[in-house]
């Protein structure tokens, strides 16, 4: 069912109350990143909007920084910025204020990958339908990548640790630096970004998570919400949301003031309402009107189903010598996407540095008990040194089946079990040991994880799922609640399943549709946001990345091999070469479905007269399932004469006895010409000597993820091996 509505006459200025009290067009509840565009949005195109926040205004200079519970921090405590949620099978973080998570989200703007998505994503909430609006809200939010320190004129130490780290590797161009909604300017200077707000370049303060007092920060307050102020929009804060009930013509919504505890409930009233309050908050208010103030009877029993934490895992990284300050930066300023086999399935995931903030650890270190035991600590081991600890924070595809539902007390809880995310939750463990190994840190878990087993999630996501009808879902499309038309729903309750990537940029892009969609069934076909004029298409360096570890992935199936090998003429040869090889497969599972089993070669050669330590480059085609040679090697290198040599050579088994398989495989014919003269051949036979066989076989090394994997890999070599070598044909031709 559709409605046609049309704005009323009651301006959002003029508070216009009427028979039912506080009227507007259409009331948001919630300012966070879905309830901050339908707001702007509406009001850009005429409608009156009253957005209903439970949170206060928090403006630069205002967030909390003592190490004292009570100077905001928690919600529960003081009304603070933070509201902590324990769902029994999971712990879900979020934010609260007008701006909502935007107001200590870690600014990352980052699409997700179409082809990691889960089958739970329809169409109409992927790439192809989506990029133009993701662009849209790049432009309104101003992002772009994390630059240089104005200060030092170098990348904050995490960046330069981190890329350092992968640029030693095969997976350097799977680390990006992703677009943040960051002012990148002149940290002194105050100037109005593109919606007129004063903003200040970045300080590289590393608060990002925390609030930023800076004023750098494009949180949605100065941005989305800035723009519906301007166009009549009117904020009610500290204002909490407690039902809805369908009404003739429109919906009555019953707040309570938290800033004027033990005054009278009030109702608002409007033609349509759309909640935005976040996952866990909106699925906990419409459980609430459908199955304890029975005003939503008619909601679909699919609510709740589809949680998501996604694929959320922390892990705290510490340098044991000095490297630098870990805290500085914005909270996040590199995403190393990764795409590895775990089991007999890949596992996507991608990792981001973090800083965390000094004040967050002394504040933990106050709260948390045990301060006589870490007091002793310290007298004998000495201060640790908080500036070198920094987190990592690995996101990825969890199951997305989770369920929040209300217990006999009313209170929101998650039937979620751990062990269907068993393969992602192992694969991000080895993220500390894998820091451990190549940074010489001392890593660690939170203690909810490493004594509770409880994952952690600043990115709930789900319970609110799409669906063609009520049977299959709570929503359409557009977000409209099937059986209630009018009440629609934009958060990131409506993503079906884990983003694998930061998912506020999707929780606007999506919201930027509907509302569009909403606003254009309105009698107001055409209609679209007033910025689209200046939009462009908008730097995507997360597909770079992710392309790059989707291919990665493809060419090292199985896992790799790799191996030394050492050849020399005899001393009685005419001309005297030797060799040094370093032979690999990237991908076992390739070597072996490739009928050639084709290795690639790098190394040196010396060859008197010809080359002196040149590069080698080629390939080694190990037992082919064509010809009757076991071994073919084509090499090129560039000679002393600057000219392009070649050196082709093949190992033969002329008989399948111990001493024919030992001559066969250490001994290699070989012609080395010219690659423009054949004429100038030179032919000789090279030799793997007995210590240069058992360093051939001290060699060999798995390149797998796991220690398991790369075990793995080189028995599967040598399977393949001792099969080419037995099953060879004789060939009777000895090649001495």
């Amino acid at each position: 069912m559709r409605i046609n509505i049309r704005p009323s006459p009651i301006s959002p200025s003029d508070g216009g109350t009427g028979s039912h009290g506080h009227e507007a067009d259409v009331l948001v509840i919630g300012s966070g990143f879905g309830g901050a565009v339908a707001a702007a949005r509406l009001a850009q195109a005429g409608y009156a909007v009253t957005v209903l926040e439970r949170g206060r205004r928090w403006r630069a200079g205002e967030f909390p920084r003592k190490p004292n519970l009570r100077d905001g921090w928690l919600w529960r405590v003081d009304r603070g910025l933070y509201d902590i949620r324990w769902l029994v099978g999971m712990i879900a973080v979020q934010a609260s204020g007008w701006g909502g998570g935007s107001l200590a989200y870690a600014n990352v703007f980052a699409r997700p990958f179409d082809t990691a998505l889960s089958r739970h994503w329809p169409a109409h909430l992927r790439r192809t339908e989506l990029d133009p609006y993701y662009d849209l809200a790049a432009h309104m939010l101003e992002v772009a990548p994390t630059p240089h320190d104005p200060q030092t004129g170098q990348a904050p130490v995490r960046t330069g640790i981190i890329e350092s780290l992968m640029g030693r590797t095969d997976r350097s161009k799977a680390t990006i630096r992703p677009n943040l909604a960051v002012t990148f300017d002149n940290p002194e200077v105050w100037r109005p970004n593109i919606h007129g707000v004063p903003r200040r370049g970045c300080a590289f303060v590393g608060e990002c998570v925390i609030g930023c007092n800076h004023g750098a920060k494009n949180s949605l307050d100065v941005t989305y919400l800035a723009v519906a102020e301007q166009h009549g929009a009117r904020a009610e804060t500290d204002i909490d949301v407690i039902g809805i009930e369908r009404e003739d013509g429109g919906y009555i919504v019953t707040t309570r003031d938290l800033a004027a505890p033990g005054t009278p409930t009030r109702t608002w009233h409007a033609p349509r309402v759309v909640v935005a309050a976040g996952s866990v908050a909106t699925t906990e208010l419409l459980l609430r009107a459908r199955d304890v103030h029975k005003t939503l009877p008619e909601l679909s029993p699919r609510l709740g189903a589809g949680f998501s934490g996604n694929g959320d895992f922390l892990t705290f990284a510490e340098f044991r010598q000095p490297g630098g300050d870990m805290t500085t930066g914005p909270t996040i300023t590199t995403n190393t996407i990764l795409d590895v086999p775990e089991g007999r399935r890949s596992v996507w995931f991608q990792v981001q540095d973090g800083a965390f903030p000094v004040v967050l650890h002394e504040l933990f270190d106050a709260v948390v008990p045990g301060q006589l035991v870490r007091r002793w600590w310290r007298r004998r081991f000495g201060e640790p040194d908080i500036r070198r600890v920094f987190a990592v924070l690995a996101m990825g595809h969890d199951s997305g089946a989770g369920r929040l539902r209300l217990n006999r007390s009313g209170r929101i809880v998650l039937a979620w079990r751990n062990r269907w995310q068993r393969s992602l939750y192992r694969s991000q463990r080895r993220l500390g040991p894998l820091l451990t190994r190549t940074l010489h840190t001392r890593s660690y878990n939170p203690l909810t994880w490493s004594l509770l087993r409880r994952t952690t999630t600043v990115h709930p996501l789900g319970g609110v799922p799409f669906g063609v009808d009520r049977t299959h879902g709570v929503i359409d499309e557009f977000g409209e609640v099937h059986g209630y038309p009018g009440l629609f729903v934009m958060d990131g309750s409506t993503l079906p399943a884990s983003t694998g990537v930061n998912p506020s940029a999707t929780i606007l892009a999506s919201a930027e549709r509907s509302i569009q969609e909403l606003i254009r069934r309105d009698g107001h076909p055409g209609w679209q946001a007033p910025e689209w004029h200046a939009v462009t298409r908008m730097p995507i360096p997360e597909d770079a990345g992710y392309a790059f570890a989707a291919e990665l992935r493809e060419a090292t199936r199985g896992d790799g091999v790799q191996f030394s090998e050492r050849m020399v003429t005899a001393r009685s040869a005419s001309t005297s070469i030797t060799v040094q090889l370093e032979v690999q497969t990237r991908s076992i599972d390739g070597l072996v479905e490739d009928p050639a089993h084709t290795l690639s070669i790098r190394g040196t050669i010396d060859a008197v007269g010809i080359a002196e330590s040149a590069d080698i480059d080629g390939s080694l085609s190990l037992f082919p399932e064509s010809g009757d040679v076991a071994m073919r090697y084509q090499l090129s290198f560039a000679g002393a004469d600057e000219r392009e040599w070649m050196l082709h050579g093949h190992k033969t088994i002329a008989r399948r006895t111990p001493t024919g398989l030992w001559r066969g495989l250490t001994r290699l014919r070989a012609v080395v010409h010219p690659v423009d003269d054949d004429t100038a051949a030179i032919e000789a036979t090279l030799h793997v000597h007995l210590r240069d066989v058992t360093r051939l076989l001290g060699s060999v090394r798995g390149s797998g993820f796991t220690r398991s994997r790369r075990i793995r890999s080189v028995l599967r070599f040598a399977v393949l091996f001792l099969r080419g070598a037995l099953r060879r044909p004789s060939t009777r031709k000895d090649i001495t």
